[in-house]
């Protein structure tokens, strides 16, 4: 299944020779992600510092009435200082102790001194919360009527620990623990075990976020994905997984460590489950043919010497 797109905005021309390029601010520090890499786009930006580092304005988010730029990155979004105030603290601080300001226009006429702001996040994440800040469904349901991408729901698990974003936070965490519960039960009782359009290999995402936030509950289920998962190869979780801003998604030596245990634990119960099966003991109550049933069981037993992979495969949900 594709992974959902994104619907944009046309973008709002603006005039460019009016918008000098502002002085640097101090990003936020984005504190240890755990398990998820810095972005490219953010190494790509620590290289690029300096005085002659062009900005591009952000095709989705540059509104000609904006009273803030953010810039993530090499990317600049002009938005509603007082709507990403309203909902994020953090926010509303950081535009108090904002000193960097840009002369840009309102209209032919008139301009005034914008507050510059600088993140250290990646304009992909930055693009999804400013998403949900202008979404029609802020004050509702984020997730009702659709299911997010892991990059988005990464994102606003992260951003909005981060900034302080409580409802953007708590839905999210809330759209997991549908996915990842924390108990066998509730698993089978998931119409799928993964949202749609999401790889095995999200899950990885989802045990970083847990580590993270210490939302522990999201663990089971994930480690059980992971362990059902591939080990190796290009599509493995040795190798982790690579999302749209460029990051990587890897498993520290200890979760990993957890996975192969299990893969470990989960074959030894498969075989175990099998000899058990087609022990060549007879039945007291098979009275008629005994040793018919005696030497099936037996040839059935040797033949799984060619089904291998069954065996080895360590996942329990083979038909879901």
């Amino acid at each position: 299944m594709a992974t959902q797109g994104t619907r944009k905005r046309p973008r709002t021309q603006g005039n460019e020779h009016d918008i000098p390029l502002a002085k640097r601010e101090p990003d936020l520090d984005n504190g240890d992600l755990g398990g998820t890499e810095a972005s490219a786009s953010t190494r790509r930006a620590e290289q690029q510092k300096g005085e002659g580092q062009v900005f591009k304005k952000d095709e989705e988010f540059w509104f000609e009435d904006g009273t803030v730029i953010l810039v993530a990155c090499d990317i600049e979004f002009r938005f509603y200082k007082g709507l990403l105030a309203s909902v994020s603290p953090v926010f509303k601080q950081l535009f108090a102790d904002c000193r960097a300001v840009r002369t840009v226009r309102m209209d032919q006429e008139q301009t005034f001194s914008c507050p510059v702001v600088h993140v250290s996040d990646s304009p992909e994440d930055l693009r999804y919360v400013l998403r949900m800040c202008s979404s029609s469904k802020r004050a509702g349901r984020l997730y009702d009527e659709r299911e997010p991408c892991f990059q988005e729901i990464s994102a606003a698990v992260r951003l909005g620990r981060k900034y302080k974003i409580a409802e953007l936070y708590t839905q999210s965490v809330e759209f997991l623990q549908g996915y990842f519960p924390d108990t066998l039960r509730d698993l089978g009782d998931t119409a799928a075990l993964l949202p749609e359009g999401w790889k095995d290999l999200d899950a990885i995402g989802v045990i970083n976020l847990a580590r993270l936030t210490g939302e522990l509950s999201l663990l089971p289920s994930a480690f059980v994905t992971c362990i059902c998962a591939k080990s190796t190869g290009p599509n493995g979780i040795v190798h982790g997984t690579t999302q749209e801003d460029g990051s990587s998604e890897h498993l520290s030596a200890d979760d990993l460590a957890i996975c192969f245990n299990g893969k470990t634990s989960l074959r030894t119960a498969t075989i175990a489950a099998v000899f058990r099966t087609f022990k060549p003991d007879i039945s007291p109550g098979c009275t008629r043919r005994p040793a018919a049933c005696k030497t099936a069981l037996t040839e059935m037993l040797l033949s799984l010497e060619d089904r291998l992979d069954l065996l080895l495969d360590g996942d329990p949900f083979p038909s879901v």
